[in-house]
């Protein structure tokens, strides 16, 4: 009603006006009172029956304006989300492309000098599998029709079957694995498990001797690593998308979107994670519940 009022300022100050002249000039003819009654009650009559009409017409398109406004917002929201996913992809496919030439040319060196190591070849064909899954899984987590199955089940299971996929991994490196507690958790298996990946896949990459340990607890996980460890000033940019720190650059390993996809999906399931490391000394992530 006070927004109605105020855009109908100049309207209502207008038949105030008209009113006060009509009064002035029963006044000033000196006209008997009955008429005046009658004739001003007749004259309110008719500017509320005016007013009341006026008010259902402003109020109607005031409701479709403010529907309407809403279906703009929603529309600049999806449209601003589609133009910030395509310039994401095109920067990942870009940063993705380049990390892929790494193991492919390690592959085509072998083939054309025609000495092929099963154990190196094996490790470059793996890596080429770990960032052809990391794309598929960025388009798949970001496709709106991207569904989440929330299931109770032990993260132990998870780290179990996770730690089996790298098994050659680990052992090539030599290196211990320890899995202590339990963490029963209701969220997505599939992409909790997608998330977990990257995070052992760069516990792998970066450690080369000593351990990787999961200790799970009530309501987290931690992964700990003796591996070479992150520069302080680099652990704040960690989950930027492209961003593979002085280390990475360092180890040319890093293409700088795994531990991107991770913080993704984890933040989507509503998880926190967590980074804690000191150079050559290794590295703690922590993953919990909100």
């Amino acid at each position: 009603m006070k927004q109605y009022l105020k855009e109908k300022f100049f309207l209502i100050w207008t038949l105030a006006l008209v009113f006060v002249i009509y009064l002035l000039t029963f006044s000033l003819w000196h006209l008997k009172l009955e008429p005046l009654i009658n004739a001003t009650l007749l004259g309110v009559l008719i500017v509320l029956f005016f007013l009341f009409f006026d008010y259902r017409k402003w109020s109607n398109d005031r409701r479709k304006l403010t529907l309407l406004e809403d279906e703009l917002k929603n529309v600049t929201e999806r449209l601003e989300a589609v133009v910030l996913f395509d310039k994401n992809l095109t920067d990942i496919v870009r940063i993705w492309s380049h990390q892929m030439k790494v193991p492919l040319a390690s592959i085509d060196l072998m083939v054309q000098t025609n000495d092929v190591d099963n154990t190196v070849l094996k490790n470059q064909v793996f890596q080429v599998d770990n960032y052809l899954n990391i794309l598929l899984e960025y388009l798949r987590l970001n496709n709106i029709s991207t569904d989440y199955r929330f299931d109770k089940f032990d993260a132990k299971d998870v780290v179990t079957s996770l730690v089996k996929k790298y098994a050659s991994q680990f052992i090539a490196k030599d290196l211990t694995v320890e899995i202590t507690g339990n963490w029963i958790l209701v969220t997505d298996k599939r992409w909790f498990s997608v998330a977990l990946e990257q995070i052992i896949n760069n516990a792998v990459k970066y450690t080369n001797s000593g351990s990787v340990k999961f200790i799970l607890e009530d309501k987290s996980l931690t992964i700990e690593d003796t591996g070479i460890g992150i520069l302080s000033e680099d652990i704040p940019r960690l989950f930027e998308h492209g961003f593979t720190g002085y280390n990475g650059r360092l180890e040319k390993k890093s293409t700088g979107l795994g531990l991107y996809l991770s913080k993704t999906i984890l933040d989507k399931l509503d998880f926190q994670i967590t980074v804690e490391s000191q150079v050559d000394k290794g590295t703690k992530v922590r993953i919990n519940k909100k």
